[in-house]
């Protein structure tokens, strides 16, 4: 018996620390309109850091007469939420004749308001506001609303043209705003209809609020849950429109080898980053890094394309750590070109006499002559050259070899041992390579440069060969583009 009254006394001591905590809550709450419009509510992929209106009452003209439907929606706060599951908010709207002189209430508990517009003679203006006003336990402040100027017209005014604004033209997951039509004339009273180009990302209500979709539980980068969406407004046969970016993270398109970077942008205030990560083949992989944006330096198309990437976030409610994650972009990165040899020459160093070649000579290229046949499938302007249109990759070098010089003519002779000399002065290009079959390096170039060679200078040093039978000498030059392999 003794324990269960000390229960008993310990209930109803705690309910009514909490009731003084309530009637100390309801007195510093304003009771009538008008009151200054509360601060928006802060959120992030769907969780309300703070309370407000999400949807607030817009201005609009009417005919007298008609049918006029206000709207507005409120949130709680996650911590009202927490700390509060059995209490509750009713909305009371307010409504002023008198151009905000004094208010009356018009409406209560119900997120919209419906009235006749009165019968005028002239523009008349009307002003609403309305109260998110709390109940139960604890100090929580009532939330108002911006006060909205409903202008009423004897007749209908004909629109011919807007102009389509947006509070916000970025939104995270499961965050809303307003889109707004300014019509011309400005007193226009005909009805504007809002349109999403996707109503899976987004949507738009009649009245101009925008909700954004909540992230996807997938973390394949694939869901329709990021991106840009258009709100189209149409008025009397005129539109016009806003895009907004929907999601805390987008996509990301670069060429390999250039720097990509995932960035959250408007992390509310409170938020921090728990971690980053890479998603690859549908397995997650923690990037250890806690900074609001996350770069991949030196990206490949075979490594990193098709990869997602995504973060999770902390947040603290009454103490209390919690997680959430964001939406999941994707990495997309393209190739960034090729490494070609795109031009090789044909030498022809003319004609050489038995006198000169029996006690050995030294030869030039004769450009009035052009090498024939098969074999000869290259150009006749001493052009070699590299194109290397790469982004990633090792440095490449560009080799030659030189097959024996010989003639099918006379059983096929051969030149005892020549020396081709590729000569590029403004290159710096002056290499041997003998007409052994033997691979010589011409060049080695980093950093993913072109280069191209004109080679007309070249040489060919024919050894002393007092046999040599006459004939066409000719060699075959193989040449052999390739990527310095890694260490």
């Amino acid at each position: 018996m003794q324990r269960r009254r000390w229960l008993n006394v310990l209930l109803i001591s705690w309910l009514w620390g909490l009731f003084g905590l309530t009637l100390l809550g309801q007195a510093a709450s304003a009771t009538t309109a008008p009151q200054p419009a509360s601060a928006a509510p802060s959120s992030v992929l769907g969780l309300n850091l703070s309370g407000g209106f999400t949807q607030q009452p817009i201005d609009s003209n009417q005919i007298a007469g008609q049918s006029v439907t206000l709207v507005a929606t409120g949130t709680r706060s996650a911590l009202e939420a927490v700390t509060n599951p059995l209490g509750s908010r009713k909305y009371v709207w307010w409504e002023s004749t008198d151009g905000g002189q004094t208010y009356q209430q018009v409406g209560t508990n119900s997120s919209s308001y419906q009235f006749t517009a009165p019968t005028v003679t002239s523009a008349t203006t009307l002003m609403f506001q309305v109260q998110y006003k709390f109940s139960g336990l604890g100090s929580f402040s009532d939330y108002w609303s911006r006060v909205a100027q409903v202008t009423v017209e004897p007749s209908r005014v004909a629109a011919t043209g807007l102009k389509v604004s947006a509070d916000a033209t970025s939104l995270n997951n499961g965050e809303s705003t307003m889109v707004h039509a300014s019509l011309t004339p400005a007193n226009a009273t005909d009805t504007v209809t809002w349109k999403s180009s996707d109503d899976a990302l987004a949507t738009v209500d009649d009245y101009g609020n925008v909700t954004a979709t909540a992230a996807a539980t997938s973390t394949s980068g694939t869901a329709d849950d990021h991106g840009v969406v258009t709100i189209t407004g149409t008025v009397n046969g005129y539109s016009d429109h806003v895009d907004i970016t929907i999601g805390a993270l987008q996509n990301v398109t670069v060429v390999e080898g250039t720097a990509a970077t995932f960035t959250l942008a408007n992390l509310p205030s409170g938020m921090t980053v728990s971690n980053w990560y890479r998603v690859k083949n549908g397995q997650s992989t923690a990037l250890n890094s806690t900074a609001t944006s996350y770069t991949i330096a030196k990206p490949t198309n075979a490594d990193d394309d098709g990869t997602a990437y995504y973060a999770a976030l902390n947040y603290t409610v009454n103490g209390k750590v919690q997680t959430v994650t964001t939406d999941a972009a994707l990495l997309t990165v393209t190739k960034g070109g090729n490494l070609t040899l795109t031009a090789v020459p044909n030498l022809d160093f003319g004609t050489v006499g038995f006198a000169q070649l029996a006690h050995g000579t030294q030869l030039t290229i004769d450009t009035s002559s052009q090498a024939t046949g098969t074999a000869a499938d290259g150009n006749a302007d001493g052009k070699l050259a590299v194109s290397d249109q790469r982004t990633v990759g090792n440095a490449w070098t560009l080799s030659a070899s030189l097959a024996p010089f010989g003639t099918s003519d006379n059983g096929g002779s051969s030149l005892s041992t020549p020396q081709l000399a590729l000569i590029d002065t403004s290159a710096g290009l002056n290499q041997e390579i003998s007409a052994n079959n033997s691979s010589t390096t011409i060049a080695t170039q980093s950093g993913y440069h072109s280069q191209t060679y004109d080679v007309t200078a070249s040489q060919l040093t024919l050894a002393a060969s007092p046999l040599a039978s006459a004939g066409d000498y000719h060699s075959i030059i193989t040449w052999t583009l390739g990527v310095v392999p890694s260490n």
